[in-house]
C-alpha cells in the first residue's frame, strides 16, 4: 500500500466546549470588532500579560540596547544590556519633558542621551548628567532614572510585563510549556529576517490565519499545499494537539511523498538535500531532535506552532525554526511581524537556494495577508455572530477562550 492511500491520521484532540450551531466548535467575533473588547485587551490582557519581545541575540554585545513597541498601550520598550551582561527593560521615555529617549531601533554605547535636552543615562537606567544642574534647585537625581518595566529571559526569549506588579512570574505564566520548549537549541538565532507588514484586520484575525492548516488547499493552492496535505489527509487533520495552559501546540501533517514536479524544477535544483553543508546537516540534526520538534516523531510532519498566550507563535519547520509576532495597534489594523531564523550563504549554491526559499516564503505570507483584510469585512458586517470550527483549527478555539478567561479574570 502507498502512503498516499494510508488511513488518516488520527488526533487526540477531544474537543469537549462551546458547542455551535452544528455542534462542535466555534467562538464568538465580538471579540474581533468590539471597541470595548479591544479596551479590554490594552488594560486586562497587554498590560499584565508576560510579552515576548524577541531573542537575547539581539543585544549581541555588552552595552548594546534595541527598542520595541506595544503600540496596544502606546508603549515604547527600552531593553539594555550592560557591561556586566544584565539585561533590562524601561520605558523609552525621558523622565525630564517626557520626550522619546532612542529613536533608532537598536544602539551600542555606554550612555544614552535624550535628544531635546542632552539629560543622560547609564544602561541601568539611572540618571548620569543633567546639563545645568544647578537650575533645577536641587533636583534628585536617584529619582529621576528611567522607569522600569519588568523583565524576565527564559531560554534566551526575552519577556516583558508592564504591570507595575506582575501577578505571576514568568515560569510560572509559561506552565507546562517551560518543562516542553526547555533545552531546545535555536539554530541561527544571531541571523534572522525580518517581514513586518500593518495590515487592516483585528490582531486575532491574522494571528488565526496562522494557526491552522485548514486553509491550504484553498488559500494556498499554487504554493505550498502538496507539502501539507495529500490523499490521506486532505484538510490539514492536526498530528497532534497539545494544551500547555494558556499556551498550545499544533503538530501539523507534511505529506512523505512530497517530490518538486516540472512546475517546481527550480525548487527541485536548488533544495537538493545533497548539495547541503554537513555542519548545516548536522546543526539541523541537533535541532530536530529534540522532542517538542515533530512531538510524534513521524515521517508524515511538516510542522509545529507552539502559541504563546496571547500573541506568538514559534514554529519549528525542519530547516529550523521562525516567529511570528501579532501586535495589534487598533481594534481593526494589526502589525505581523514574522522573523525567520537562517544560515546565511556560504557559496553561490547557498545564495540562490537562499534567495529562492525567501522568496517562496513571501509568497506565501503574501497570501496570508491579502486574505485576512477580507476576513475582518466579513466580520464587521455583522451577519453572523459565531464561526464554526473544525478540529484543525483548534488553536483558535483555545487562544479566544484563554483571552476571555484572561479579561474576565
Amino acid at each position: 500500500m502507498s502512503r498516499n492511500s494510508a488511513a488518516p491520521v488520527e488526533s487526540p484532540i477531544r474537543p469537549a466546549t462551546a458547542e455551535g450551531a452544528g455542534g462542535g466548535l466555534s467562538v464568538p467575533l465580538e471579540p474581533y470588532r468590539s471597541p470595548e473588547f479591544f479596551a479590554a485587551e490594552r488594560e486586562r490582557l497587554f498590560g499584565r500579560a508576560w510579552l515576548l519581545m524577541g531573542r537575547i541575540e539581539e543585544l549581541p554585545t555588552p552595552r548594546s540596547h534595541v527598542v520595541k513597541r506595544v503600540d496596544i498601550c502606546n508603549a515604547s520598550i527600552l531593553i539594555t544590556r550592560d557591561g556586566g551582561d544584565s539585561v533590562r527593560a524601561f520605558h523609552n521615555i525621558c523622565p525630564h519633558r517626557a520626550n522619546l529617549l532612542v529613536r533608532t531601533e537598536s544602539g551600542s554605547g555606554g550612555t544614552l542621551v535624550c535628544n531635546y535636552h542632552n539629560w543622560s543615562f547609564s544602561l541601568d537606567g539611572s540618571l548620569k548628567g543633567v546639563p545645568g544642574e544647578s537650575m533645577f534647585g536641587g533636583l534628585d537625581k536617584k529619582k529621576c532614572g528611567l522607569k522600569p518595566i519588568a523583565l524576565s529571559v527564559w531560554e534566551g526569549w526575552i519577556f516583558i510585563n508592564l504591570d507595575p506588579e506582575p501577578a505571576m512570574t514568568l515560569e510560572e505564566f509559561l506552565g507546562d510549556m517551560a518543562p516542553y520548549l526547555s533545552g531546545l537549541s535555536y539554530p541561527y538565532a544571531d541571523t534572522p529576517v525580518v517581514l513586518e507588514v500593518k495590515v487592516k484586520c483585528n490582531w486575532k484575525v491574522v494571528m488565526d490565519a496562522f494557526a491552522e492548516a485548514y486553509h491550504l488547499p484553498a488559500l494556498h493552492r499554487n504554493t505550498i499545499c502538496e507539502w501539507f496535505s495529500d490523499r490521506s489527509n486532505a484538510f490539514g487533520k492536526p498530528l497532534t494537539t497539545r494544551i500547555m495552559g494558556l499556551h498550545a501546540v499544533n503538530s501539523m501533517y507534511g505529506n512523505p511523498d512530497y517530490a518538486p514536479g516540472d512546475r517546481n524544477a527550480f525548487e527541485r535544483i536548488v533544495e537538493n538535500p545533497a548539495h547541503m553543508a554537513s555542519d548545516h546537516v548536522e546543526t539541523l540534526n541537533h535541532y530536530r531532535a529534540h522532542a517538542a520538534v515533530n512531538p510524534t516523531k513521524t515521517d508524515r510532519w511538516s510542522m509545529d506552532v507552539n502559541y504563546i498566550f496571547p500573541n506568538v507563535h514559534i514554529d519549528s519547520i525542519g530547516t529550523g525554526f521562525l516567529v511570528h509576532h501579532f501586535w495589534p495597534v487598533s481594534v481593526d489594523e494589526a502589525i505581523q511581524e514574522t522573523r525567520m531564523y537562517v544560515r546565511r550563504p556560504r557559496t553561490i549554491r547557498e545564495r540562490i537556494a537562499f534567495e529562492f526559499h525567501l522568496a517562496r516564503a513571501f509568497d506565501v505570507y503574501l497570501e496570508d495577508l491579502s486574505n485576512v483584510e477580507y476576513t475582518q469585512v466579513g466580520i464587521n458586517s455583522r451577519a453572523t455572530d459565531t464561526i464554526p470550527l473544525s478540529e484543525a483549527e483548534i488553536l483558535i478555539h483555545h487562544s479566544i477562550a484563554k483571552l476571555q478567561e484572561w479579561i474576565s479574570g
